[in-house]
């Protein structure tokens, strides 16, 4: 389970990163939406084809990296594997998404020849830390 710290990251309009491994072995980075289901896995939305999704089509293995837009000192790192691909409910996943970080219905420029998908992660690591911005702020 994930703590109450890290839900409210997850919740709020936070940008995260996604490390996944590319075939020659190397890192890959993408920063992306963040969301996360009643059962505490994690949700990234992407299409079909994109490096992050066929990154993981080999290899499940993925760290996620999200920081407290408000805090920069309160970031979350969350080792996982993907455990399911779902794209049943993604378009609308996609849109609740966009009214999270975008507040607006329907993300402005869609590829309408996309197939969303939803990379359930489940986390298997997950280290927190907080740092009060107030008390090390200049006076």
């Amino acid at each position: 389970m994930l703590s109450r710290e890290v839900l409210s990251l997850l919740a709020g309009k936070n940008f995260a990163s996604i490390a996944t491994v590319l075939p020659d072995g190397s890192p890959q980075v993408t920063n992306v939406w963040i969301d996360y289901d009643v059962d505490h896995n994690i949700l990234i939305n992407t299409a079909m084809g994109r490096v992050k999704e066929k990154n993981t089509r080999k290899n499940k293995k993925v760290a996620i990296s999200i920081t407290n837009s408000s805090n920069p000192y309160e970031t979350a790192s969350i080792m996982g594997e993907v455990v399911e691909k779902i794209t049943m409910g993604a378009q609308e996943h996609f849109d609740h998404l966009t009214k999270k970080y975008m507040n607006l219905e329907k993300y402005p420029i869609s590829n309408p020849f996309e197939e969303r998908v939803i990379l359930k992660i489940r986390p298997q690591k997950v280290f927190h830390i907080s740092i009060p911005l107030l008390k090390y702020m200049n006076p």
